[in-house]
């Protein structure tokens, strides 16, 4: 077969994580970082095909991965670089140093999980399990040491996690790494650090100069959002490209299985799994403990492992948008609401029955563009649906001219909301024409 030149490794890769790490951006916390995280691995999916993997591995622990980093206190660090706080002198360096420590670490461990993935065989499940038990055991040992005691404080007073990350991160990879006799953790962990500590900084320097500029109608921020998804991705496209000859080839060629019907049961374990765990991190548990729980539970069961890169991702997101609409802006049924996003889940646990009863190479494909498209429109629900929008006044009906003209201006007219969702389209369907281009395309040898 031929191999796929490494620029798809660095363009689909990088744009993946350029437009999950924006609407990352606008659902937040552990849940919204899986939605780069499931895009990645997505996208790695179709670029190894030839190779012999698990997908549903690849797409949970990815995507988990990438939520670890989430509890991380990073505004701060960004503000002493942006200027928008008013720090001690000589703090602008300290500011670049968390950056560049926080974005390696949230980087390390989206990496760790793709690492676990393609390199599942080599491991029996109780390295994985002992390997994350050591992992939130050096956490709170790192934790303890030097966050607790706000020894090398990287912020100024928010409290912080990034040394029990640092300790838990270099525990798991050297765990991976030595019990598997094997170095794709420790390539990729490096990839995903450098990409990282680079890229964090270098977004919010764009982000800063963007803001004491005169250029006008940009989101800033979310140029610096979308630049640090664009560096990891591409880090860890690079990493998986240099790596990929040492997965074994897939044997035979790939048929469809033939699907004995609706999977009942697959459905409603991928519903639980998704209320479950979106209701434990939204209430008691943090994501060190229920992530380290979906890792070992994804690697217990394939079927369980595409939930949690998918189900879960899609109602974690789902259950943002509803408690926005509800909590934030106060409009709509929230009995009606939830029932919708529910609802909504048991056809995303359908579709995910289906994929994991083929092993044809439209799978990756098809699931890829599935995803994206899905996870956009509730970003596009988020962004344009609010209470401004839905219940206007009769006043500002007619001082805006009409219901349209309204409707456009509440959305930010020609602003950055309305072009920061024109450049999110235009990416996904870049995304989606690489992803057909991609497994449609005839392999030779000597490409």
């Amino acid at each position: 077969m031929k191999k796929i030149n490494i620029v798809w490794f660095i363009l689909m890769p990088g744009l993946a994580m350029w437009l999950g790490w924006g609407i990352r951006g606008q659902i937040g916390h552990s849940n919204g970082a899986m939605i780069p995280g499931a895009f990645l691995a997505l996208a790695l999916c179709i670029l190894l095909r030839g190779k012999k993997f698990s997908p549903g591995l690849l797409i949970g622990l990815t995507a988990v991965g990438f939520g670890f980093g989430a509890d991380m206190t990073t505004m701060e660090s960004a503000g002493m670089v942006i200027g928008g706080i008013h720090p001690p002198a000589g703090s602008v360096a300290l500011g670049y140093l968390g950056l560049a420590t926080k974005g390696a670490l949230w980087a390390l461990f989206g990496g760790a999980g793709l690492a676990m993935a393609l390199a599942a065989s080599r491991y029996r499940r109780k390295d994985i399990v002992l390997g994350i038990i050591f992992m939130v055991a050096s956490f709170y040992a790192g934790w303890a040491l030097i966050n607790r005691r706000r020894f090398l404080q990287l912020s100024l007073v928010r409290p912080e996690i990034w040394a029990g990350l640092l300790f838990a991160g270099v525990v798991l990879i050297a765990w991976l790494t030595v019990r598997g006799h094997t170095k794709i953790p420790l390539v990729l962990a490096l990839c995903a650090v450098v990409a990282g500590a680079i890229g964090y900084p270098v977004a919010v320097t764009l982000c800063s100069a963007g803001i004491h500029s005169s250029i006008g109608g940009v989101d800033w921020w979310k140029v610096a959002e979308t630049t640090f998804g664009t560096f990891m991705g591409v880090g860890l496209g690079i990493g998986t490209y240099f790596l990929r000859d040492q997965l074994p080839d897939a044997e035979g060629t790939q048929q469809p299985v033939s699907s004995a019907g609706l999977d009942v049961w697959g459905v409603i374990l991928g519903v639980a799994i998704a209320l479950i765990a979106t209701a434990l991190y939204q209430t008691i548990v943090p994501w060190l403990l229920l992530g380290s729980l979906l890792w070992c539970s994804a690697y217990f069961s394939e079927k369980l492992a595409w939930h949690i890169g998918v189900t879960l991702t899609y109602f974690g997101t789902a259950a943002n948008v509803v408690v926005y609409w509800v909590h934030e802006q106060r409009i709509g049924n929230a009995a009606v609401l939830w029932t919708l996003a529910v609802l909504t889940t048991v056809v995303v646990a359908w579709k995910v029955t289906t994929w994991w009863n083929r092993a044809d190479k439209t799978v990756a494909r098809n699931s890829f563009i599935f995803v994206v498209w899905t996870i956009l429109i509730l970003e596009y629900l988020k962004m344009f649906i609010d209470r401004a929008v839905v219940n206007p006044t009769a006043q500002a009906l007619a001082a805006a001219g009409g219901r349209w003209a309204y409707t456009f201006k509440a959305w930010g007219g020609w602003g950055h909301q309305f072009l920061t969702n024109v450049f999110f389209t235009i990416v996904a369907l870049i995304l989606t024409w690489m992803a057909f281009r991609t497994s449609c395309r005839e392999e030779s040898p000597g490409k």
